[in-house]
C-alpha cells in the first residue's frame, strides 16, 4: 500500500490532535499529596507559599485540608511541587508529592 504526500500528511495531523485532545480531556498531570515536616532535609529549599500561582495555592490548600489527594490540572501546576518539593506556608515546611495517574 503506497500513500502520497496529503494522505501521510493527514494522518500525521489526526495523530497530533489526538494527542492533544487526550493531554486537554484526558485527565489530570497528577496527583498532589501535602505532609507537614519538622525540618527541611540538609541542602534543600522550599518555596513560599505565596510564589504558588494561584492554580497552585488552591491544590495545595485543598490537598492540606482534605489530607487526601488533589488533582492538578496541568503539568505546569506540578514544578513547584516536585523541584524543590517542599513549601512554606503558614509558619510551617509542608513536603509535597505528585504522582502520576
Amino acid at each position: 500500500m503506497e500513500l502520497d504526500g496529503r494522505t501521510v500528511g493527514g494522518v500525521v495531523v489526526v495523530a497530533v490532535v489526538a494527542v492533544v485532545a487526550f493531554g486537554i480531556l484526558g485527565g489530570s498531570a497528577g496527583t498532589l499529596t501535602v505532609e507537614q515536616v519538622d525540618d527541611l532535609p540538609q541542602g534543600q529549599g522550599a518555596v513560599s507559599f505565596h510564589n504558588l500561582d494561584p492554580d497552585q495555592r488552591e491544590a495545595f490548600r485543598e490537598a492540606l485540608q482534605t489530607g487526601g489527594g488533589v488533582e492538578l490540572p496541568n503539568e505546569a501546576a506540578r514544578n513547584e511541587f516536585i523541584d524543590p518539593g517542599y513549601v512554606r506556608y503558614d509558619g510551617g515546611i509542608y513536603k509535597t508529592t505528585v504522582t502520576s495517574n
